[in-house]
């Protein structure tokens, strides 16, 4: 198949809802905890995977995403991926910051990894913040997003907006 980057943008811009839910709870494989759906455009043309991922040493070492599943063809083809830091290096030094991997038609055309292109991003820093932004992103059904992606609902102790932060005394307001 050849690609083009106004289908790309067709696949995110049709609205999904979950066809097969992700689970109540993570389950633990190989060092992960993992959780994946199934997804499918309202209008039944287009099929999809998502999945969050974090490490269960380094949980803020995760990985959220969404895979479109081509019925023409074997396989998955990774649409987006909302990673936090995970270490920069000479090839990728976006991996130090938040960031997004991208398909484009060009990396999939020429046969790179889909997602080759990455872009910094202060959209997220936490899983929480991460996966709000995914559901926005990849127009899921508002109804099933609030479902099974609730917003987390701050508390007392957490740290608001980066202006206020927790202090054994009680919160003070940050310069």
């Amino acid at each position: 198949m050849i690609y083009t980057d106004e289908f790309i943008a067709q696949l995110f811009q049709c609205e999904k809802v979950i066809i097969d839910p992700p689970p109540r709870e993570f389950r633990e494989e190989r060092g992960y905890m993992k959780k994946n759906f199934t997804l499918q455009s309202v209008d039944g043309q287009f099929n999809f995977k998502g999945f969050i991922r974090y490490n269960t040493r380094f949980p803020e070492n995760f990985s959220i995403g969404l895979d479109y599943n081509p019925r023409e063809e074997k396989g998955t083809v990774c649409l987006i991926r909302c990673n936090r830091n995970h270490g920069e290096n000479v090839v990728f030094p976006y991996h130090a910051s938040c960031h997004i991997h991208r398909a484009t038609a060009l990396t999939l055309n020429e046969g790179l990894k889909p997602e080759s292109h990455i872009e910094q991003t202060t959209e997220y820093s936490r899983l929480d913040e991460a996966i709000q932004y995914f559901i926005r992103v990849v127009l899921l059904d508002k109804t099933q997003a609030e479902k099974y992606f609730p917003p987390k609902q701050l508390t007392l102790f957490d740290e608001h907006d980066g202006y206020f932060k927790p202090d054994p005394q009680g919160f003070q307001q940050l310069p």
